[in-house]
């Protein structure tokens, strides 16, 4: 498959690199000092449509498809990586369930807004003994005439503080296990759901992570999103996409950190020369853009064949593996290249080196989507 970009994505690169080096990049220090996304940037976001990328018209979307997502996701994490993940979580994630599953109503009711960048989202499905075994969460809905009562605990969420929706994942049927989850919309302040802890993290300090408790949380039976005991299903399918995103965010994080291996190993002086001028440096700086190549090549067609309607399985699952590694050896040799400076708090590749770790973690650790991989070779090799 030749992977040939569509005419409206040059343009869109042009203008969210425009964006970020405008109004993201000088707050970058400000807001990683804060641990907080600047409100009026989020607002900024969302008017320009960039929340709303991956997403019909009649739904407050820009209708970028997933590749023009992808190029968003990219090139905002190429300044800042907590922003991007903020995009992400948002639309990505907690407003792409929506998309999915959820009704007519319920678009216009909750998707809209998150489209706009009106309201931030926040998926809710990681639990303290549910990561990778999302069939084992204890969180619990209980029918009880038109609510339920949702009882349990989510950890790891991005977005949690901010969010004004939180897209949350909780057993109507423990007896089945991961047949028995259903997926709903609870509204920020809706009684019983709090916050009860933002996590320190090593790396994408501005973007949120939180410890949310359900403690008798009630809500009508219209935010129910899909039908009930499918919200394992339809967040498999979502996750696909998601994953995407995070190779995208892999590769922006990538290409700023060869930039600046470039500019600093011909800034540097050594020898009578540059660092550059040595051919250690250049064949470091010439693996580096391989990686690169090959990283940007393998995440726009995944997107591509998203965009198709094609099966990406095991697509989505290689993308986020192999692009994920590619950029954490990549930002390591950027960071080896800088040397001593590099390993500063406050130079620009620190940031980087630290951001990135999680993108090996989050979206499904990448042993798991090995796990993914194997088990579609299986089908396809017998």
């Amino acid at each position: 498959m030749v992977v040939q970009l569509p005419e409206h994505i040059d343009p869109l690169r042009l203008a969210v690199r425009d964006f970020a080096t405008r109004e993201l990049r000088p707050r970058v220090d400000e807001m990683e000092e804060a641990g907080a996304i600047d409100r009026s940037l989020i607002d900024k976001i969302g008017q320009l449509g960039y929340f709303g990328a991956p997403f019909e018209e009649r739904w407050g979307g820009s209708a970028m498809g997933e590749i023009g997502f992808t190029i968003v996701q990219e090139e905002i994490a190429r300044a800042h990586a907590s922003t991007a993940v903020l995009v992400a979580a948002s639309s990505g994630l907690a407003a792409r369930m929506i998309a999915v599953a959820g009704s007519d109503e319920q678009k216009k009711r909750f998707l809209t807004p998150m489209a706009q960048g009106k309201g931030v989202g926040a998926f809710c499905l990681t639990e303290a003994g549910a990561g990778s075994d999302v069939p084992a969460m204890a969180t619990a809905a209980l029918a009880d005439g038109d609510n339920f009562v949702i009882n349990g605990q989510k950890n790891f969420i991005s977005n949690g503080q901010l969010a004004e929706y939180f897209v949350t994942f909780a057993k109507t049927d423990p007896a089945q296990r991961g047949r028995g989850i259903s997926l709903f919309v609870i509204d920020a302040g809706t009684p019983g759901l709090e916050i009860v802890r933002l996590e320190d993290k090593m790396g994408i300090r501005a973007s949120d992570t939180a410890e949310i408790v359900y403690d008798n949380v009630r809500i009508d039976r219209d935010r129910l999103i899909g039908d009930e005991n499918t919200g394992l299903q339809h967040a498999l399918s979502t996750l696909n996409q998601s994953r995407i995103g995070i190779a995208a965010i892999s590769l922006g994080m990538a290409k700023e950190a060869v930039k600046l291996a470039w500019e600093y190993a011909h800034q540097r002086e050594l020898f009578g020369g540059t660092l550059g001028d040595q051919q250690v440096a250049q064949h470091t700086l010439a693996d580096m853009q391989i990686s690169l190549y090959t990283a940007e090549s393998i995440t726009y067609r995944t997107a591509l064949m998203s965009d198709a309607g094609e099966n990406i399985e095991s697509e989505a699952s290689i993308c986020k593996t192999f692009v994920t590694e590619a950029a954490e050896e990549t930002i390591d040799r950027s960071l080896q290249m800088h040397g001593g400076i590099g390993y500063i708090r406050g130079s620009a590749i620190e940031r980087i080196y630290r951001d990135h770790r999680v993108q090996r973690i989050y979206e499904g650790a990448n042993e798991v989507q090995r796990n993914n991989i194997y088990r579609v070779m299986r089908r396809l090799y017998g």
